[in-house]
Formats: structure tokens, C-alpha cells, sequence
């Protein structure tokens, strides 16, 4: 774990979220058990912290766990009992979160990953619209900035041209946020907006007959 948190907190602090929300615990998914890689929790090992130092980083402390307390804090005794987070991790150049009880809000910080740097935490825009650089391989996204260093870091930049490259890498955000579900007869498409702090919330629903497709 990346010690240098960008958003530190106490150890006072952090005592009473872990208190409030006991599901910042490391626990075993099967016995439920507080462990850590087999030891004893402690204050910093939990996963409020577990992105510290990341380009995730505010994304996690500022904009998902605050709205994710907010619906806790709602719940049944049973529910918060019960409720538990099961992984978080990068696949895919995105943040998956992986819990027993889904809020759709891990569905949309997945979302809001894929388009925030994941080494410095920018969200770059141009015209008013999202961008962000993608490398192939392992994939990671990326500033512009950070793309261009990992190019120098990773090519003889002799023999490459990077802003070719740089232009391979990037990415346009040319579709408003959302989905579409389907039902037998019909589909359902759900737009998002971005609020102030640059989260999303649910906008508009667009209900169709659902596009089969023939044979």
C-alpha cells in the first residue's frame, strides 16, 4: 500500500469511520472475520486507505464513500450487518468494486475511473468534453501528461514519434454516461448528468420497444 494519501486523516479520525462504517474493515469473505493478510486489523490497513496514493484516490474518498455512508446510514440493522465490501481492485484500466449489497454507485465510480488519470487523479477535458490516453498491453489511463512520460520511460524515443503515439492513445468522450436494460419487449436507456463535485447522477430514462435483432 501507497502510504503518501493525498487526503491523509488521523488515526482519531479514522477510529470513529471505522466505528461508524465497520465495513472499512478488512474481512474474510467466507468466516467474516477482521483479518489482514492473516494478521489483526489495524488503522491502517482498511480499505478507506486502500487507494491511498493513487489518481483514485479523491475519486474514492471524496465523491464514492461519502454517497455510499450516506445510503448506509439509511439501512436496516440487518442490512448493515450484512452489507460487506467483497474486492477493489483495477481490471481493465477501471476501479471494481465489488460488494454484497450493490448501490449502483460502484457502478458509476467504475464508470468515472476510466476517464481520471489513474497515476495523478486529472480528469482532462477538451471542449468541454472528457479525454484520456489508454495504453495498450496492461491497460492504464492516463493524463496527457502521464501518457507522455510513460512513453519516455518506456520507448526509445529516438526511434518513436510520441505525439503519433500519443494520438493513438487517446480517447474521446463522444456519448453522454449511461446504459441500457432490456425487458422482453422493450429496452430502457438510463442517462446520466454530472454534478458539481463531478459525480453522476441519474438524469433521464428513455423507454423503447426493445430492437431485436432478425434472422
Amino acid at each position: 500500500m501507497n502510504n503518501k494519501a493525498k487526503f491523509p486523516i488521523s488515526d482519531i479520525e479514522m477510529q470513529v469511520l471505522l466505528k461508524k462504517y465497520p465495513f472499512l474493515r478488512y474481512r474474510n469473505v467466507w468466516s467474516g472475520k477482521q483479518t489482514f493478510h492473516g494478521k489483526s486489523q489495524n488503522l491502517e490497513t482498511n480499505y478507506y486507505k486502500c487507494l491511498d496514493g493513487s489518481g483514485w484516490e479523491e475519486l474514492w474518498k471524496k465523491k464514492y464513500l461519502p454517497r455510499l455512508f450516506k445510503e448506509y446510514d439509511t439501512w436496516s440493522k440487518t442490512e448493515k450487518k450484512n452489507f460487506m465490501f467483497l474486492d477493489v481492485k483495477e481490471k481493465f484500466g477501471e476501479l471494481r468494486i465489488y460488494t454484497t449489497h450493490s448501490t449502483n454507485l460502484e457502478f458509476i465510480a467504475e464508470t468515472l475511473s476510466g476517464w481520471t488519470c489513474e497515476f495523478c487523479g486529472k480528469t482532462p477535458r477538451e471542449d468541454g468534453k472528457r479525454v484520456i490516453w489508454t495504453t495498450s498491453g496492461w491497460i492504464t489511463n492516463l493524463c496527457e501528461d502521464c501518457a507522455r512520460k510513460q512513453i519516455k520511460a518506456n520507448f526509445d524515443t529516438t526511434k518513436i514519434d510520441v505525439e503519433k503515439m500519443l494520438a493513438e492513445m487517446k480517447n474521446v468522450q463522444e456519448k453522454p454516461f449511461g446504459y441500457t436494460r432490456y425487458s422482453k419487449d422493450t429496452q430502457t436507456t438510463v442517462l446520466y448528468k454530472e454534478t458539481d463535485d463531478g459525480w453522476l447522477e441519474k438524469d433521464q430514462e428513455i423507454e423503447e420497444p426493445r430492437i431485436k435483432n432478425e434472422t
